[in-house]
């Protein structure tokens, strides 16, 4: 619970932070007069004043907010925790007058209202973009400090029937130490090998097995060769896990499941996944010594009325070094597809129900079950949260950055600005849609962690 807790803390408070520094930095670069950077909304707990700038930490976690001077409506919305009275309703004259009468104090030029629209804009739009920024330099940085994967071995792990390899007489347990005269030190070679093969010529595989050199001739045709590499090695296994009680370390190489040889990191996920809740009988080498278990996985849901089995184990990994280029290449990229991986989730959402839908209670167990395997596994969580809340805040609800925009961007198409009042009440409908949508998504969190 308290590796949950913590977990929790630190995915919330780095995308928040990270995103009201979004806000900040710009409002600091336009000149704009910033009263308050809180994070979290309400009751205000602990402040500081520093410049001109109170810096709060607010009784509810779940966001944050920049008061900017001359902000209106959006301020009159967020600064609840100021302890001064309103007196009449945001979007109303009276309650314009009052607003304003708030920042006498502050040079004309210096309130948000007064900036040009596309200074208003860029301090809308930097919160969401500080968020995808967030994850690139996440996704950089571990690629930076990991390297690049490679599969260490040349071990034939498993040969499909029938495919070009089977028909050229390549056999499980095979070392394939050159393809085509040109040698092979790792299952990368041999997949880039592989990939400039003629498909219309025979090419001839040298490979060890059973301490000798054979050379075997190879039609690879149109499509795969169709062999896996022989991969059993353990890598991080999850704290509190089925196989971290069971005694399971980083290194084991497992050898059976429920006494069947296994080559396979697949073998092993087919055979403990389809025995959710099921005792299964593992064995595993460790530096020459035979050790072994009877562990039950954990039953996780993937659909609705399917389980896996899951004891809580990863494939064993290598790296070699990567340099600082191809790591932003990478972190571009990692970036990018896991952006429009959301983006496809969340069109289907109708498709797969509310199995989808996630409020905070799940984000806290997923940060915890991330932090369980290594700080780099929730790493990469905060760099998938940020990216969730990169594209949540750009639905074009008013009370979101994304409604500002729409406000701003008609400003700018148009040449004069929406009707506070019009905004007033847009927002606070926003407001209504996002509080309810929030109670909504929180009630099916409970639902999920209360037993049938």
């Amino acid at each position: 619970m308290l590796l949950t807790i913590l977990a929790f803390v630190i995915t919330l408070g780095i995308v928040i932070i990270i995103h009201e520094l979004g806000h900040f930095s710009v409002c600091k670069w336009t000149g704009i007069y910033v009263r308050t950077f809180s994070i979290g909304f309400g009751p205000k707990l602990v402040k500081i004043k520093f410049g001109e700038t109170e810096y709060v930490i607010s009784a509810i976690p779940f966001g944050g907010y920049v008061k900017m001077a001359g902000e209106g409506v959006m301020g009159e919305i967020q600064d609840t925790g100021t302890g001064q009275a309103r007196q009449h309703p945001i979007g109303t004259e009276e309650g314009n007058l009052e607003a304003a009468g708030l920042d006498d104090d502050v040079a004309e030029d210096r309130k948000y209202s007064n900036r040009p629209a596309w200074q208003r804009l860029a301090v809308v739009l930097a919160g969401p973009v500080f968020n995808l920024i967030l994850a690139f330099v996440i996704y950089t940085v571990l690629s930076l400090s990991l390297g690049e994967e490679i599969i260490s071995t040349t071990v034939i792990g498993n040969v499909v029937q029938g495919s070009p390899a089977d028909q050229g007489q390549l056999h499980v347990g095979d070392r394939v130490v050159a393809i085509s005269d040109s040698e092979v030190n790792n299952w990368n070679d041999l997949s880039d090998a592989i990939s400039q093969i003629d498909p219309q010529s025979v090419t001839t595989f040298t490979v060890e097995r059973e301490n000798s050199l054979l050379e075997l001739n190879v039609e690879k045709g149109d499509g795969l060769l169709g062999v896996e590499p022989w991969l059993t090695g353990v890598g991080r296994v999850k704290r509190d896990g089925p196989a971290f009680k069971a005694g399971m370390k980083t290194g084991d190489r497992i050898t059976t499941v429920n006494g069947e040889l296994v080559t396979t990191f697949g073998d092993i996920v087919e055979s403990i996944g389809s025995n959710a809740g099921v005792e299964v009988d593992v064995q595993w080498m460790r530096d020459g010594e035979l050790f072994s278990a009877q562990i039950i996985p954990e039953p996780v849901e993937v659909a609705p009325d399917s389980m896996v089995g899951l004891i809580g184990i990863e494939r064993a990994h290598d790296y070699k070094k990567m340099g600082v280029l191809p790591a932003i290449q990478n972190g571009f990229r990692v970036t990018k597809s896991m952006t429009l991986e959301i983006v496809r989730a969340i069109g289907s959402i109708n498709k797969h129900g509310l199995d989808s839908v996630g409020g905070p209670i799940r984000v806290g167990q997923v940060a915890g079950d991330m932090l369980r395997w290594s700080f780099g596994h929730l790493m990469q969580f905060v760099a998938f949260f940020s990216i969730n809340l990169f594209l949540l805040n750009l639905l074009p609800i008013p009370v979101l950055d994304g409604g500002q925009v729409v406000f701003i961007t008609i400003e700018l198409l148009s040449g004069k600005q929406v009707d506070q009042k019009l905004q007033a009440i847009a927002t606070q409908i926003g407001m209504i849609i996002l509080m309810l949508l929030m109670m909504f998504v929180i009630v099916i969190d409970v639902l999920k962690v209360i037993p049938s």
